[in-house]
């Protein structure tokens, strides 16, 4: 099995997803593999389907997604399935990083029960950036509560190439767990050989607020988080502070959880 990481970009040809393409070039990712994914729900005019074209294969579109050389990928492919776009990307398990746009073209949009990004946010299959901007990372927030999920998210973080370039604000919310000073601590710890800059700041509740008070007051660029990820009624019900940030931050955010979609 190849080492070499791979990035897999959800690409609907919107603008969101031009911003996303712009982000992912905009930083350095020497020796990483990308590949540009492309579902799309079938006409229903269009009768039965080969089955071939309901998986993910190669394809030329007509405008490819050239890769800027500073970015350092080893290369680009693009797929594409005539297919319901959430299970596609959600079948992505293998990969580093899915990048995907804020909004896209999702089965339910119409009824506004979310769209492809919010149903990847309920579990996400990979570590899922949710990208809004397409300026080069230089201030990270990450959120670190001493959970396997919020440990995940770090340990994306670190693995990218260019976080030597960043400074990383390790956020604690003290919400009853004595384990969260410490847990930042060691989070700080493992990312002070790495990033550029590195502190710690421990705030009270309410978790999701408090998160927002720090967006709002300084000039973040990415916020990683863990989350647990929530399906059916529980998620519609409590919601998830990953869900809240992505909407309502201005900035890109990481998201990752310990357990694969599926698992």
């Amino acid at each position: 099995m190849s080492n070499i990481q791979q990035i897999v970009f959800g690409d609907d040809g919107s603008a969101a997803a031009d911003v996303g393409w712009l982000w992912l070039n905009n930083h350095r990712w020497p020796g990483w593999r990308v590949t540009v994914v492309r579902a799309e729900l079938p006409e229903w005019t269009q009768g039965p389907l080969d089955e071939d074209l309901t998986k993910l294969h190669p394809w030329e579109p007509p405008q490819s997604r050239e890769a800027f050389e500073e970015a350092g990928f080893a290369s680009v492919h693009h797929l594409t399935a005539v297919a319901d776009p959430r299970i596609v990307l959600g079948s992505c398990r293998d990969a580093a990083l899915i990048v995907v746009g804020p909004r896209g073209p999702g089965l339910l949009k119409a009824v506004h029960l979310g769209s492809t990004t919010e149903w990847l946010l309920l579990r996400p299959p990979a570590p899922l950036a949710i990208v809004k901007s397409a300026r080069p990372t230089q201030r990270v927030l990450a959120g670190m509560d001493g959970s396997a999920h919020a440990w995940r998210a770090l340990r994306t973080l670190i693995a990218f190439p260019w976080l030597p370039e960043t400074q990383v604000t390790v956020l604690g919310v003290l919400d009853g767990r004595a384990e969260v000073p410490d847990a930042c601590d060691a989070a700080a710890a493992e990312l002070a050989g790495v990033a550029a800059a590195v502190d710690v700041r421990i705030v009270g509740t309410p978790v999701t607020a408090s998160i927002h008070d720090v967006l709002d007051r300084e000039d973040i660029d990415l916020v990683a988080l863990g989350t647990r990820g929530h399906t059916g009624l529980k998620h519609l019900v409590l919601g998830s502070t990953a869900s809240h940030v992505v909407r309502a931050a201005r900035c890109s955010v990481l998201v990752a959880t310990e357990h694969p979609a599926g698992n």
